[in-house]
């Protein structure tokens, strides 16, 4: 018999978020849009570049991009990790500015988001779920 694999785990999260189906019902259910309005779900690259060879590499969990050219970062975080809110931020500011070229208009920024799973408690409010 095969050893069950939990969703909580990172390439159970990864081989869900492969099916586009889910990945879109995933989504609707998270952010609220509906799945009508969500056309594709395309999976980017989940190396968030970096300018230069010393600059901090982001290596993300699921990068997904919407039709709107939403950019929606998926992560998967078991243990408690001290710097989450920071890391989430510097994903996040890292996704906002990546596409934007020199002269182009401020107005080009795309929306970004992070959908952050974890198997602990980040604050010590009692609601399970944060926008």
């Amino acid at each position: 018999m095969g050893r069950i694999i939990l969703p909580k785990e990172d390439e159970a999260i990864k081989n869900l978020m492969d099916n586009e189906v889910v990945r879109k019902h995933f989504i609707s259910v998270v952010t609220g849009i509906q799945v009508e309005e969500i056309r594709s779900v395309r999976l980017m690259n989940t190396f968030l570049r970096r300018r230069y060879r010393k600059q901090k590499l982001g290596i993300v969990d699921v990068l997904v991009e919407l039709n709107d050219d939403t950019s929606i970062n998926i992560e998967m975080q078991l243990v408690r990790y001290a710097g989450w809110d920071r890391r989430c931020l510097f994903y996040l500011a890292k996704m906002y500015v990546e596409d934007l070229r020199q002269g182009e208009d401020y107005g080009k920024l795309k929306r970004c988001i992070n959908i952050s799973i974890l198997d602990f408690n980040l604050t010590k409010d009692e609601e399970n779920h944060k926008v």
